[in-house]
């Protein structure tokens, strides 16, 4: 979605390590590569189209097993008071990163990406738009997924 700025910061944190221990307990077979091959990259969904385990956009949009059994990351998601589309836990090996793209597809027109980064360095940078900004962890941001990030 177009937003005005590349990047917003939400007015609230998230207690990490109660996230981690959540997420630590899904078995490591459940995990899936990322679904454009990105190299050292894989995730989890937690909310996907009929709850399954899929990358799809199409409604309805349905928690999955993994995030049932998450009891705090569901009260994270609710914090944001809105309509969940497709969430996903997502993670990014050691000098691995994701290239440089925009969100064209029709999905993105009307939702906007959120992160919570878990575990992460000061290190670790994003960048939108010619911005850049290191999320830390228990923060929540979203950014314009029209400009190149």
């Amino acid at each position: 979605m177009r937003l005005p700025h590349a990047f917003y910061t939400f007015p609230f944190r998230f207690d990490v390590e109660r996230m981690r221990a959540e997420i630590e307990a899904v078995p490591q077979e459940h995990w899936r590569w990322h679904p454009d091959g990105f190299e050292g990259n894989s995730a989890l969904p937690l909310i996907s189209t009929e709850g399954g385990i899929n990358d799809d956009y199409a409604p309805p949009m349905m928690q999955t097993e993994f995030l049932e059994r998450m009891p705090y990351v569901q009260q994270v998601l609710a914090k944001f008071s809105t309509v969940h589309g497709r969430a996903r836990l997502m993670r990014i090996e050691p000098r691995a990163g994701v290239p440089q793209h925009v969100d064209i597809q029709y999905y993105w027109r009307t939702h906007t990406r959120v992160h919570i980064p878990v575990i992460t360095n000061p290190n670790i940078q994003f960048y939108c738009g010619g911005a850049v900004v290191h999320m830390a962890a228990g923060e929540a941001w979203t950014f314009d997924n029209w400009r190149l990030h």
